[in-house]
Order: structure tokens, then sequence, then C-alpha cells
């Protein structure tokens, strides 16, 4: 799947540059370009990232969107934009449900406020799962447009019609905005939105029809803002030094001597991490992205190394996946009905047998990883970057840093790729850290190829074994699948996964498919975690 995740089991100037970005900070603290009285932290049509102003009244239907009395359109979105255009698409729903003029459309995409509840891009989740949400709210707006309408022209609102940001009935017009400013009150309680009568399909004039992404300009011109072109006056910038190992690795002496000649250094920080996330980490900090790189190249740092992980290989890791799926009482029995496979292979008229096996595989997604942390004059913790799922990484962070959830927020920018790498916001926590030891300033790292791929959570190796049986006739009367790898969402967030008929948990991302559609009469498909591959690095 394109965005990391399979599906679920059936259970400042207009005119600067890409890289002329830059945010100011004042004397009373960082203004970063987004104002303080906006939910929204991005506008990916804007050069310089900032959320539209509305001018004038505004009007909210529901927490997603406003109408303002010159008749534009803002839509809020939650997921994270990696390519896939999915503001455009959720902007979309919202316009066509509410009758709006696709040219006075814009899209905001919002911080971590907790209004907007769970925040996760990946897995072709995000049109479907907004589809009846961003309708009810279309259709909020329509509904409150039309009444306040018929309202004023003495009518009844089943006679108004609202299209193309134009409301119309009994002979008159009146725009979006016209409306807006002669106020608009009405509220909608969860369960009316849930009962909005919604447009037919056939009366629906955006969805389907070619038009124009709202952020495909600057995406086209390179004035588009993404995580890695995030600035702030002040900051220092962070080179990473990598552990050997993913875990069991602390650092036990940091010789500097060497760096301290590269102009520019300033020093190296032992990073030491409560979340658990980013064991082993030190961060060399300079003035600039190529001094850090230039100094960390002559740090040493001596570690302890616990554990074996030095000298796992990926023969290891295939060798492990095969011990386990050889014990017939390992891993999670999958629901599929019939699961009594063994008299049906004892009396088949044949079977087929075979493994099969997939490799590491990184990510490699464009834009290096990367992030900048710095404590506001809030004492809030704002963490810069492209993320895919927030809600993943923000008790990471709070955890990390030793504060209370109010006291940490995300602020979303454009991703150069994510394919599930940016699911795992792990490379966000030592910078967090980084400038926690430095006072809350703010600290910037862009990792290089070499350690992004280095740091990456793989894809594990995976091995399948399938079984088949079949009668006289070659028709498949059983089938007996074992899939065993490092489970990602054991080590991510192990409250997903669901439990098998024998009781025991299974991760429905790596046995996706082990479980299937087809009828094959019984059928027996067990999930196997290979501990061996999860205590080595972190799965993705």
């Amino acid at each position: 799947m394109a965005n990391g995740i399979f599906p679920p089991h059936k259970a400042a100037a207009p005119g600067l540059g890409r890289r002329g970005f830059l945010v100011s900070m004042c004397a009373t603290g960082a203004v970063f370009g987004f104002p303080r009285k906006s939910l929204a932290s991005m506008n990916p049509a804007a050069p310089n990232g900032s959320p539209i102003e509305a001018v004038g009244a505004v009007y909210e239907p529901t927490i997603w969107y406003w109408i303002d009395n010159a008749g534009k359109v803002n839509v809020y979105i939650i997921r994270a934009e990696m390519g896939q255009h999915v503001g455009t698409s959720i902007a979309r729903i919202l316009a066509d449900e509410l009758g709006a003029n696709w040219e006075d459309v814009s899209i905001d995409h919002v911080d971590t406020n907790p209004k907007w509840g769970l925040m996760v891009t990946g897995g072709s989740w995000s049109v479907w799962q907004s589809w009846p949400i961003y309708r009810q709210a279309g259709a909020a707006g329509r509904i409150a447009l039309a009444e306040k309408a018929a309202k004023l022209w003495g009518i009844n609102p089943a006679k108004i019609t609202v299209e193309n940001g134009i409301v119309s009935g009994g002979g008159k017009t009146a725009s979006f905005g016209d409306l807006v400013s002669g106020g608009i009150t009405r509220s909608f309680t969860a369960d009316e939105l849930k009962n909005l009568p919604l447009r037919p399909h056939s009366d629906l004039k955006l969805l389907g029809k070619t038009l124009q992404a709202l952020d495909i300009r600057n995406k086209t011109t390179g004035q588009a803002i993404y995580g890695i072109d995030a600035k702030i006056e002040g900051m220092v910038h962070a080179a990473p030094i990598l552990p050997p190992t993913r875990y069991g690795c602390t650092v036990t002496a940091i010789d500097d001597s060497a760096a301290k000649a590269v102009k520019g250094y300033q020093q190296a920080l032992r990073i030491d991490d409560p979340s658990g996330i980013a064991p082993g980490w030190v961060m060399v900090i300079a003035d600039s992205h190529w001094a850090a790189q230039k100094a960390a190249k002559l740090v040493t740092v001596n570690y302890n190394i616990t554990g074996n992980a030095q000298q796992i290989s990926e023969a290891d890791i295939q060798a492990e996946n095969k011990r386990i799926i050889d014990d017939p009482k390992a891993g999670a029995i999958l629901d599929t009905g019939n699961t009594d496979v063994d008299p049906v292979f004892a009396k088949a008229a044949s079977t087929f047998e075979a493994e099969y096996t997939t490799q590491t595989v990184l990510h490699f997604q464009l834009e290096p990883l990367n992030a900048l942390a710095f404590q506001n004059q809030d004492g809030v913790w704002e963490i810069h970057t492209g993320n895919q799922w927030q809600s993943l990484c923000l008790p990471w962070l709070q955890t990390a840093l030793g504060v209370g959830e109010d006291k940490v927020i995300m602020r979303t920018y454009l991703l150069g790729g994510g394919f599930g790498r940016r699911l795992n916001g792990d490379y966000a926590v030592p910078v967090a850290l980084a400038s926690k030891a430095l006072g809350g300033k703010p600290v910037k790292m862009i990792m290089t190829r070499p350690d992004d791929a280095y740091f990456d959570s793989v894809r594990p190796p995976t091995m399948s074994r399938l079984k088949m049986a079949f009668d006289a006739n070659k028709q498949v009367i059983a089938m007996d699948t074992a899939v065993a790898s490092g489970w990602p969402t054991k080590v991510m967030l192990p409250a997903f996964m669901p439990k098998g008929v024998n009781g025991k948990p299974y991760d429905p991302f790596s046995s996706d498919g082990a479980d299937h559609w087809y009828d094959v009469g019984a059928q027996r498909a067990r999930a196997i975690s290979n501990e061996l591959a999860e205590a080595t690095f972190r799965p993705g």
C-alpha cells in the first residue's frame, strides 16, 4: 500500500523560494509564521505555509471548516500530505456536499490540538474514513445557508438550492459571503450531523472530475514547505551519531577533541531518553548543518553494548522465522471460521506445500528524516516535522520530555514521501531531548541518507509457509498458512493487536492476507512473532 499500512483485517514574503523560507523570532518568543489564534499549522498553497486568514465575519458549521464573508471556504485537514493530494481529496468531499465554488476552497493542515482526535495517515484509509465526516460537515453548512436564505426571503427551505457558491430560491440569489455577512448562528449536535440528508451521488459535481489540486502550484514551483525547510532564528543544527545497535547501547565516553577544530562546532550531547525510543544517541551541535556533519565524523563515542544484535544477520532472522514456523504451537490462530484442517488434509487426494520469503526492505523516502524542536514562550514544546502518526508520536515525546499532554504540540509540514516510515515518529524524540538539554533552544536535525537508512524502521524479513489440500477434481478443500516476521504493531502500539481463537494476540498488519476472502473450505492461518527481529531493530 502506498502509505505503508495494509488495510485493516476484516474483524514570510510571498516571493521567497522554498530554500529561502525563514520564520522570525520576536522579543517575546517564537512566532513561527502561524498565528497563535489559529489551530491550523500550514496552508500548502501559500509560499510561506501560513494559514489562510478569514475576511470579516466567519461561520463555522462544524470544526472541520469555516466560511467567511468573502465566500471563501477553508477546510481543516488532519491527514499528512506526502504526494497523494489527500487535502484536495478531502476538501472535494466537503465542497461537493456543501455546494461550494471550487475556486473559493482552500485547505489548512492542522497541528495536534486534541479536538481533532486520532491523527494517522496510512493504509489508504484517509479518504474512505473521511467520507462520512466531511459529507456531514458539508451538509451542515448547506442546510444552514439554505435556512438563512429562506428566512430572509420568507420561503420554504426546501425550495432553496445551493450550488457553486450561490444560494438560490424564489427568484432570488445570494452568495455564501452575503449570507455569512448577515450572521449565521445555526449549530448542530453530533446526532443531528449523523442524520442530515446528503445529496444523492448523482447530484455530486466535483467528485470524479478533473480539478486542479489545491497544493499543486507550490509543489511544482519549489515553493512548497516541507519539514526539511523549517527554520527559526537562533536555531542550532544537530547531526546524530547513531549507536551500533538499535537497542542495548549506552554511551560511556565522548571524545570531541578533534571536532573542536571545525569552525562552528559547539558541543556533543549524550542523549538520555526516558522513553526508550532512541537509546544511545549522541547529538553533535553546531552553527550550521554542514559544520555539524563535519564535526560528527571527528567525534569518537564509546559504548557499553548488551545483547548480540551486532552479530545478527538476515540469514539469522530467516532461520528464526523457519524455526518458529516449525513449532506447531507457536503464534496466534486467526478466526477463519473452520480452522480444523488436519482431518481434511488426511483425506485429500493431493496436497501442495511451499515456502515464500521476503527480505528486509528500506523505505528510502525522498525527503530524509528531519525535525526541529524548541520550547516556546508559553512553556510548550513545539515539534516541527512531517509525520504520519502524530497521535502515536505525542506520548513518546511527552514521556521523553517529562511533561504532560498539554505541553507538547506537533506542527504540520508536507512530507517528501512517507511510505510508512513517518508513521514512526522516533526521529523527533532525540531532537526534542537535545533542545531540552540546551534549555529549550531551537534545534534542527536533518539526517544524512546513510543515517536515515541505518535508523530506518524497516519492513522485516518474512517467511510464509503455505499448504493446500485438493480433492480428486483438483478443487481446494483446505488451506494451512503460517506467517512469521517481526511485528511493527507489537513494537509501536500493542493495544492495536486483537487476539486469535487460541487467546494469543497477533499483529493484523503483519499477517494481512493470510486470512483471505476466498472459499477454500477449512482454513488455518497462524501469525507468529519473530522476537529476535524485534530485539534487533524496530520493525516497520
